[in-house]
C-alpha cells in the first residue's frame, strides 16, 4: 500500500516524507531519518544524486553512479553507499523522484546545492579507495591466518 500510495503522490507532482529503513544508505541517510523526495524527470538525474525507484523488492533509494544509454531514455546504475556491488541497472521508468533532504537529530540537511555535492564527491573518492584497499587487506589477512 506503501508503495501505491507513495507512486501516485509522486507520479501527480507531490513531494512525499517518510522514514525509510536499512542501513544501505549509511552514512548520508541513516536507519529510520526522515527523507523527503521530490518528483524528478529521469532527464535531470545527474550523477551523485540519491533517487527513489520502483524495483522487485518494492521502493529503494540509492545513489547514482552512472547514467548510460540516451538523454531521453537513460539508464542510471545505482548502489547504496554502504553497499559493495551495484544494483542491477534502472530504467527511466522506473525513477519516482529524487532525495532532496534528511532530517536528522531535529535539523533538516539538504542533499542539492554545492555543499551536498562536496560531500558526495569525498564519499565517492572513499569509496574508490576503500574498493582498492579491500583486495590488499584480504589478501594480508589471508596471510596472517596461513601462518
Amino acid at each position: 500500500m506503501f508503495q501505491e500510495i507513495t507512486t501516485e503522490l509522486l507520479m501527480q507532482g507531490n513531494s512525499v516524507r517518510f522514514r525509510p529503513g536499512g542501513h544501505s544508505m549509511s552514512p548520508a541517510i541513516r536507519d529510520g531519518e526522515a527523507v523527503t523526495v521530490a518528483p524528478v524527470r529521469a532527464s535531470e538525474v545527474r550523477r551523485g544524486d540519491i533517487i527513489l525507484y520502483r524495483a522487485e523488492r518494492g521502493l529503494i533509494a540509492h545513489r547514482v553512479l552512472k547514467l548510460r544509454g540516451e538523454l531521453d531514455a537513460p539508464v542510471f546504475i545505482t548502489r547504496g553507499d554502504a553497499s559493495t556491488s551495484c544494483d542491477a541497472p534502472v530504467d527511466a521508468s522506473q525513477v519516482l523522484g529524487r532525495v532532496i533532504c534528511v532530517e536528522r537529530n531535529g535539523r533538516r540537511l539538504s542533499l542539492k546545492g554545492r555543499r551536498a555535492r562536496i560531500f558526495c564527491r569525498a564519499r565517492r573518492a572513499l569509496s574508490h579507495l576503500k574498493a582498492r584497499l579491500r583486495p590488499i587487506l584480504n589478501l594480508r589477512g589471508r596471510r596472517m591466518r596461513v601462518e
